[in-house]
């Protein structure tokens, strides 16, 4: 599943717990591993170097080899060009850096990643707690093909960890009401949503089950609500260690992905989290 692992370092603390996902995770999958630093205004050439020293020194102890570069270009030019050059199955980095302004960062550098890598791309938030193990894993799905992308990936990372596998839909009441939510909708209409939505939910179920060459095993939960919000909550009701997300198609990730779930997920959620690219 995963070959071949890029990890992006700015120097920051949450570029630091990214390379300590990153080389833990190629760990795992017995992945080769190249971390890349990029040299700009504001890091020098040497420091770069510095900070990659650290992520081989990481990878030593784990006994897993890393291949470094400074490269002297914009970040998310250097990352997605190793990517690239690599044939990289995914991408770490950091949600944010150096600059401490969550949104500007990630504006520019991860989203930008986002945007143009045609690879997967796990972004671990800032926190004291060191990602090794995945004990929960969430995968949100509203039935759709580009929600199945998520699949694989997901079914593999707990079949790996030997981790709780939830899925979870999120029913937009508003949405799914139209023009008719306008004066509110009954508890008896959305009880029939999260209903069918189960149903649904079940089916997928079955059917991830038949595809997946794995034991994993899914818990399946429904909420109503706005999706990213009901995600986000679910995450926090039950300490899920990875949310496994799909982009929501080609054109998010060619210019729209800001305003989707999964962007709002993003921001929302203070878990690490892995976007699977449409190219699956």
């Amino acid at each position: 599943m995963f070959e071949q692992v890029v990890i992006a370092v700015d120097g920051s603390e949450c570029a630091s717990r990214a390379a300590q996902a990153g080389v833990a995770l190629a760990d795992t999958y017995g992945a080769r591993v190249t971390a890349v630093a990029a040299a700009h205004e504001e890091l020098d050439q040497a420091a770069a170097r510095d900070i990659l020293d650290e992520v081989e020194e990481l990878g030593a102890d784990a006994g897993v080899p890393v291949e470094a570069h400074v490269v002297v270009d914009r970040p998310s030019h250097a990352i997605v060009d190793i990517a690239d050059r690599f044939d990289a199955d995914l991408v770490v980095m950091g949600r944010h850096g150096n600059s401490g302004i969550r949104d500007r960062l990630f504006g520019s550098v991860t989203n930008r990643v986002l945007r143009t890598a045609k690879r997967d791309v796990l972004t671990v938030p800032a926190s004291d707690e060191q990602v090794e193990e995945f004990e929960t894993i969430l995968m949100p799905t509203d039935g759709s093909k580009a929600a199945s992308r998520a699949v694989a990936p997901a079914t593999d990372l707990a079949d790996r960890y030997g981790a709780a596998l939830h899925l979870l839909t999120v029913v937009d009441v508003a949405m799914e009401a139209g023009p008719f939510s306008a004066g509110g909708v009954d508890r008896e209409y959305v009880e029939r949503l999260l209903a069918d939505a189960m149903t649904e939910l079940e089916d997928l179920a079955d059917e991830y089950a038949a595809e997946a060459a794995t034991d994993v095993e899914f818990e399946l939960a429904t909420r109503s609500g706005i999706p990213s919000e009901g995600i986000a909550a679910y995450v926090d009701e039950n300490d899920v260690d990875l949310v496994v997300i799909a982009s929501t198609g080609e054109s998010s990730l060619a210019g729209q992905f800001l305003g989707s779930t999964a962007d709002r997920v993003l921001r929302l959620v203070d878990e690490p989290v892995l976007v699977v690219h449409p190219r699956r």
